[in-house]
This record gives C-alpha cells, structure tokens and sequence, in this order.
C-alpha cells in the first residue's frame, strides 16, 4: 500500500506557546497552529495501539494509545498536540527521523 493511500486523515498539529509582552509581563499561554502555512494542515494517518480503562477521582477514565504518521517535517517534538476532529492526542515520542516520515506516539484521554 502506498504511503498516499495510508495518510487520510486531516490533522492540526499545535505547541504550547508562552511569552512575554514588551514590559516583560508574562503572556497568557495556550495552544497555537504549528504550521501556519494554508490551513495548518496535514495528512496523517491514525492507528489506535492499545487502550485501559481505570478509575482516577472517583470516576472511570479510559486511555488510549495512538500512532500518529505523517510526512517528515523538521520541529515536531513531544510535547506538542494533535487535533482531529474533536479528539486531542498529546505527543509522547517523535520517532522515524529517517527524513520519510514521523510516527507520533501519542495518548488520548477521554474522561
């Protein structure tokens, strides 16, 4: 199968951002676009690995573990998120830097 017919999905993928203003007065954080370019999108394909179900709080969650693939692109790293749809996977590890593509190991809770 070719890497095309696998990547699609469309994505977002987004980084935490904080700042100072002039002053040196801390800027209210929150997530921005990653890729500003078109519509800061890009092909990915999305593959559920595992998931649990626990309880935390008094309540039942569940968590679930995703590989997230997309083309090779320089500057993503753990940490960042990616958004598709109504679902948020967070970044765990970046691995396959052979220049290809990414695979974002990812986890996404749900409570």
């Amino acid at each position: 199968m070719s890497l095309a017919l696998r990547l699609d999905k469309r994505v977002t993928i987004q980084v935490h951002a904080a700042g100072q203003d002039a002053a040196g007065q801390p800027l209210p954080s929150g997530w921005v676009n990653f890729l500003a370019d078109g519509d800061g999108k890009v092909w990915a394909g999305i593959r559920d690995i595992s998931g649990r179900e626990f309880a935390a709080a008094d309540a039942t969650q569940n968590k679930v573990v995703s590989t997230i693939t997309i083309r090779h692109r320089e500057g993503i790293a753990a940490k960042m998120r990616v958004l598709h749809g109504n679902l948020i996977y967070n970044i765990e590890a970046v691995l396959g830097q052979d220049g290809r593509t990414l695979a974002l190991m990812c986890s996404r809770g749900i409570v």
